[in-house]
């Protein structure tokens, strides 16, 4: 059983058709903050460090990620998030140079307009970031746009400002929007942009109820194009786009009024479209699970462009309620005929836990090996299904099989702390892949307000390096014992060669609370004492040596 509820968000301007289902309203109005013991809390611990982005202590909220890797450094990495700091919507950047050892955040410039909100983020072949944001005058109901803006040295600086599109009245809101890059050498249409959004314009009685699925499009060294409506009916949102290898351009959207998933496609980088189609319908479009947070069912997608088996394979994810109508549930399908028939949708995560588990927000790569990886917000280790994690999984046959989920939060996080505002913890979270690596960037409250944090995940093709016949970099071994630990621990490591070597010790918020400098040491076995006096909890040991480092997770239990 549905019910409709009909909602005007004038502030977050977003769509206001709320589809809910019952099943999801739990009895979690009586949820306390219980002894984790008492309430039979799952927990485990994994090998990605969590460090948080922003640096700001205004507790004021964070969210709606998005983070790139340039393609040819696979040390540099790029965020941004929506970002309330100063009060009011901002766009936050960080970025790294080391791998994400350290990360650097800044907020964007107010350029044209003093709001911004809604960030993108694409790297192009040449290494070259660009974001891009709604622009818009404060209170959000005059001028706005689509505004893009470019880092050519790895995200410290941003110049090239453009508009993308442009409003100068009152009569439309554009919303939403998603960006893809035309990255293939096979392409004819190599460093294309495409942006899709949701065009809000006004009915007859001046309100914005009124939706369609906009696109634009830029070639290089050439401005963006008119939009160009690809959705024939109303009340349409969460658009996503992505491209192929041969210069396709794919886009999906949200259909409120036919309660599924459209899809559209141009096989010439945009200049014709085919008409709009429904190719999935959903028990999902829009629901509110605790603690007043919305989901929606939009579908993310990600093309294989690599020369592998897979090459031109569409992957895409998408949430939907569970069969028994008692959750939601993240789906993963593919297309191997540019969108014309879908796979069955599948679930992806190996959870079985006895209880429902909300599964929501997914995001989805496919690196330049046609790895596939995939990443979402994940309940399972809470019985009240309440507290969230961010899990993900990989796959490397192109979507027939997956490895074993992985979690990458090192402890739950309960959506409903700190400043809620704007939707909650936005819409979706920041995910990419390549160099056999991913990054991750997404919105946690274990701090008590809402914060960005990330962590990059390296570790997961060790024995495919290892296997390659170039010659690898020197391996460092490091090991902890006894860990866990009560204040001491002795640390052991080996030297295939003298180096100078250097210990540097992080909390979960990615600060440093020690530093050592073990100068000049002989190869061979050594060992070194480690005292912590610091609180409880779980910190990570970085061993360098010249230009290798290695990392140990320490349990201090006091």
């Amino acid at each position: 059983m549905r019910y409709i509820i009909i909602v005007l968000l004038i502030s977050s301007v977003s769509f206001a058709r709320v589809t809910r289902l019952p099943e999801f309203q739990k009895p979690h109005s009586v949820w306390q903050h219980r002894p984790l013991a008492e309430r039979g809390f799952v927990t485990h611990f994994d090998e990605h460090l969590n460090q948080r982005l922003n640096s700001d202590e205004s507790g004021e909220i964070q969210n709606e990620e998005m983070a790139c890797i340039n393609p040819l450094d696979p040390d540099n990495m790029v965020a941004v998030w929506r970002d309330f700091r100063e009060g009011y919507r901002r766009i936050g950047v960080g970025y790294t140079l080391d791998g994400g050892a350290t990360w650097e955040d800044a907020l964007f410039p107010q350029m044209y307009y003093e709001w911004q909100s809604d960030p993108v983020l694409v790297v192009d072949h040449n290494g070259v970031f660009t974001a891009n944001m709604i622009s818009f005058a404060a209170g959000g109901n005059t001028d706005n746009g689509l505004l893009s803006v470019s880092s050519y040295d790895g995200g410290v600086t941003w110049t090239d400002s453009v508009w993308a599109m442009l409003t100068t009245d009152e009569s439309a809101f554009e919303d939403k929007q998603m960006m893809a890059i035309d990255n293939s050498p096979d392409s004819p249409y190599q460093g294309s942009f495409y942006i899709a959004w949701a065009h809000f314009f006004k009915d007859d009685e001046g309100n914005y109820d009124s939706t369609h699925i906009y696109l634009v499009s830029k070639r290089p060294d050439s401005a963006y194009t008119a939009p160009i409506q690809l959705s024939t009916s109303r009340s349409v949102q969460w658009a996503n786009v992505a491209t192929g290898p041969n210069g396709e351009v794919y886009v999906t959207w949200v259909s409120y009024r036919d309660d599924g998933i459209k899809f559209a496609r141009s096989l010439d980088g945009g200049v014709t479209w085919t008409d709009e189609e429904l190719i999935f319908d959903n028990g999902l479009i829009q629901a509110e699970i605790e603690p007043a947070l919305l989901v929606f069912s939009y579908m993310v997608m990600a093309v294989d462009n690599s020369d592998g088996p897979h090459r031109g394979r569409i992957h895409a994810l998408f949430t939907d309620v569970s069969s028994n109508f008692a959750h939601t549930d993240v789906f993963y399908t593919r297309s191997d005929n540019q969108g014309t028939t879908w796979s069955a949708p599948i679930l992806i995560d190996d959870e079985t836990q006895p209880y429902s588990v909300d599964q929501f927000h997914p995001w989805i790569t496919v690196d330049e090996e046609g790895r596939v990886w995939c990443a979402w917000y994940d309940r399972r280790n809470d019985p009240e299904n309440r507290l969230m994690d961010v899990y993900f999984a990989v796959s490397e046959n192109g979507g027939q099989t997956w490895r074993a989920n992985e979690r990458i939060t090192e402890v739950f996080s309960d959506p409903g702390q700190g400043t809620l505002d704007a939707g909650l913890i936005g819409e979706y979270i920041g995910w990419d892949a390549k160099h056999a690596k991913a990054v991750c960037v997404w919105t946690d409250t274990r701090f008590g307000d809402q914060d960005a944090l990330v962590a990059v995940i390296d570790s997961l093709f060790i024995e495919d390096a290892a296997s390659d016949p170039v010659e690898l970099p020197t391996t460092l071994d490091l090991s902890v014992y006894p860990n866990p630990f009560n204040g001491m621990a002795t640390l052991a490591y080996s030297l295939r060669a003298p180096a100078d070597v250097a210990l540097d010790v992080y909390n979960t918020l990615g600060q440093v609370v020690l530093q050592r400098s073990l100068g000049h040491m002989a190869s061979g076995e050594h060992r070194l004492s480690l005292e912590l006096s610091q609180p409880s909890g779980v910190y990570f040991a970085r061993l360098s040596a010249g230009s290798e480092r290695v990392m140990a997770k320490l349990m201090l239990m006091r």
